[in-house]
């Protein structure tokens, strides 16, 4: 058989695809699959971090999302956070101290509201504890500091030396306004530099005196007969008044020692007539003449007392 150039060139073919089919195909592809060096550092992380990107924008777009709790629901109850223990100690308060300073402990006379007719003189007592660092002298005064006056006393002295924390009572001695009304006058504490003190948190406010002015038109008027023996005899006690002479009488039962009465407003001689005795006794100056006195609607007049029994009539003094 003769062979041709074509014929050959076939054969050797065939032949060469026989023995390829021999060998694995890894072989072959080997210089393929040769590692390349990377072309640049910068090109293999923006290859890495695309890739990151991707799969963190599929987890979130896998998570789970929130519900929210509608506005009436129970909300959950909220996590307690410790508070880490700290050393800074906590401020302490700051103590405040005058050397002038006053403590109003009480109204020892004329209580708030107490009635007075026009024209009466009272004694206004406070009872003031030191409360500050600084002894009361003598120097100290008693001050008119506002208010209502209550008369032309605008200071008093102290009556003695007061250390801190001791009382003391200082008085001052008003006359009721001639109107009716109320009245309020307020008193300070005054020390030897001319400052003005009281009480209060700030040593600043002033104790005060208040009462009430009214036309009453009646006082009670009291005293005791001292007749001459251990029990007295029916009376009849007189008032008789010493500007227009009309007499108020009234009659006093057996072995009665003592008396109280209302009287008009007004100016009155006291006595007594014991019937069947024949004797009178009176409320008397020191020469046995008949002495006045004055009463006051709203206040007690005391110690009337009928001392000096005689069967002669007494005269009628001052």
């Amino acid at each position: 058989m003769k062979l041709t150039t074509n014929s050959i060139l076939i054969l050797f073919g065939i032949f060469a695809f026989t023995v390829m089919a021999c060998f694995p195909i890894t072989m072959l592809a080997l210089p393929i699959l040769k590692p390349q060096q990377p072309a640049a550092t910068s090109d293999s992380f923006a290859t890495l971090q695309a890739m990151v990107t991707q799969t963190i924008v599929a987890m979130t777009q896998n998570a789970p999302t929130q519900t929210p709790v509608p506005a009436t629901a129970t909300p959950l109850p909220p996590t307690s956070t410790p508070v880490p223990a700290t050393n800074t100690p906590l401020p302490t308060a700051t103590t405040v101290s005058y050397c002038d300073w006053v403590t109003f402990v009480k109204d020892v006379s004329i209580p708030d509201g107490t009635k007075f007719a026009p024209g009466d003189t009272f004694t206004k007592t406070w009872r003031l504890k030191n409360r500050g660092t600084c002894t009361w002298t003598p120097d100290y005064m008693l001050v008119f500091s506002g208010g209502d006056s209550m008369g032309g006393t605008t200071a008093v002295r102290l009556p003695g030396y007061v250390a801190p924390g001791q009382t003391v009572d200082v008085s001052v001695t008003l006359t009721a306004p001639d109107k009716r009304g109320h009245y309020t006058g307020y008193w300070m504490l005054r020390n030897t530099y001319g400052v003005l003190f009281g009480y209060g948190d700030s040593a600043n406010k002033a104790f005060y005196v208040d009462i009430n002015v009214e036309n009453l038109p009646h006082g009670e008027v009291k005293g005791s007969f001292y007749y001459p023996s251990e029990f007295n005899p029916p009376l009849t006690l007189y008032f008789e008044n010493a500007d227009t002479g009309e007499i108020i009488q009234f009659a006093i039962p057996e072995s009665t020692p003592s008396y109280s009465v209302l009287l008009p407003n007004g100016t009155y001689y006291a006595y007594a007539w014991a019937p069947g005795y024949e004797l009178q006794g009176a409320y008397v100056n020191d020469n046995l003449t008949m002495k006045r006195f004055v009463v006051r609607g709203g206040k007690t007049t005391s110690g009337i007392n009928l001392t000096d029994w005689s069967p002669y009539p007494h005269s009628r003094g001052e």
